[in-house]
């Protein structure tokens, strides 16, 4: 950015914190389709990395307390998926865990067992992977998507040691490439023969998992590619080291009215309203373009942004919005550049619309997750929720290729 930019587009550098959480959550908005079975009760007390429930399908896959405290809410959503668990911080009483360093020669047992594997998504079809799935590659997403985002090389600066051996640790996950893609500059990992430094530049696409797996490693026909966020590969190097679970990540919390924008480290799924300010306008969970109102942190998103307000679409009322019935999509400019694939924009979302889950699938989606078509929805005349869409078309996708 040059001499006149905004408080809010200038990079925040200092790290403070860790901020004090009041409550923390894993959300089931971030797994779709999984079905926990709780292995603890709302009032029980737990201790940050103590099993709290596992995947019904998948028991190996164990989901662990980010933060120490009482158990506050367990909630089912639809087909008995998962809604929200909620931990309100406090002492962990019987529930404390003593660090355990795990056995390296087991990676992806222990992965599975202490709370790593959720933070893996792959693709097509953007769901944690199949336990004994093996990629054709991982992708370690350390791009920079906005000034305002956390800058992955100063946060990686006093954990240097850690992600390398995280890194180390992803090479035993897969036979392929495990691929660090990051914003150019010095390599932020050391280059081995498994593991290759990425650099990806230009528009905010580049910092989306997405455009990284379509320059690199694109999916075979029934095969897949692994993502994972660079500060969750340091947190597993750190497992490996000490035994502790490493739940704290480094978020930015900015915006145009907040007074004081800067970066913190925070526990994973934090309530937004222990460190947004009062006044500063509606928190969401992500940027200002592709973030959503939310009242704890998303798994994946480092950013904390306040608006004055979010709108659902250039052309959409939230009357309409509420009445189920949406505008008419007008093709534009902004549309054909806001996808970082080669798809074509317009088709894709009329077939995303109207459910046509075939023809979404010819025209590329399975490249595509959530975070990849929500500045669509901001741009599109028709005020249409195009990442719910993508993602019943996906699930579609998936139940027909079981």
């Amino acid at each position: 950015m040059g001499e006149t930019a905004t408080r809010e587009d200038r990079p925040l550098q200092e790290i403070s914190g860790p901020a004090r959480a009041s409550a923390a959550a894993i959300l089931g908005t971030d797994f779709p389709g999984m079905r926990p079975r709780f292995e603890v009760a709302e009032g029980d007390r737990v201790g940050c990395g103590q099993l709290l429930f596992r995947d019904r399908k998948h028991p190996q896959i164990a989901f662990v307390a980010p933060i120490s405290g009482r158990v506050a809410t367990l909630q089912h959503g639809p087909r008995r998926t998962l809604s929200l668990v909620v931990i309100e911080a406090g002492d962990a009483g019987a529930g404390a865990v003593a660090p355990d360093v795990p056995d390296r020669g087991r990676v992806r047992q222990e992965l599975l067992a202490r709370g790593f594997w959720p933070a893996f998504r792959s693709r097509p079809f953007g769901h944690m992977p199949h336990p004994e799935a093996r990629p054709s590659a991982i992708v370690v997403n350390a791009v920079r998507k906005t000034p305002q985002a956390p800058d992955p090389a100063g946060v990686l600066a006093a954990q240097q040691a850690d992600f390398n051996d995280g890194l180390d640790c992803l090479t035993q996950l897969t036979d392929g490439q495990v691929f660090v893609c990051q914003s150019p500059g010095d390599p932020l990992a050391a280059v081995t023969g498994r593991i290759t430094c990425a650099a990806f530049s230009g528009t905010r696409a580049a910092g989306f998992a997405g455009t990284q797996i379509d320059h690199l490693c694109p999916p075979t026909p029934g095969g897949e590619v692994w993502t994972i966020g660079y500060q969750d590969v340091a947190a597993i190097g750190q497992l490996f080291r000490t035994g502790i679970y490493a739940s704290e990540r480094v978020v930015s919390v900015s915006g145009r009215h907040v007074g004081q924008p800067r970066r913190l480290r925070a526990v994973l799924g934090l309530r937004l309203a222990d460190v947004a300010e009062r006044d500063a306008g509606v928190a969401l969970s992500g940027d200002a373009l592709t973030g959503h109102p939310a009242a704890y942190l998303s798994r994946f998103d480092d950013q904390i942004t306040q608006v004055a307000q979010r709108r659902a679409g250039p052309g959409a009322s939230w009357l309409r919005r509420l009445g189920g019935r949406t505008d008419a999509l007008i093709p534009n400019r902004a549309l054909d550049r806001a996808l970082a694939v080669n798809i074509p924009t317009v088709p894709l979302l009329r077939a995303l619309a109207s459910g046509d889950a075939e023809e979404a699938a010819r025209l590329g989606c399975l490249a595509l997750v959530e975070e990849d078509v929500a500045a669509l929805s901001r741009r599109c005349t028709s005020g249409a929720d195009y990442p719910r869409l993508l993602r019943q078309v996906l699930d579609t996708l998936g139940k027909d290729a079981a």
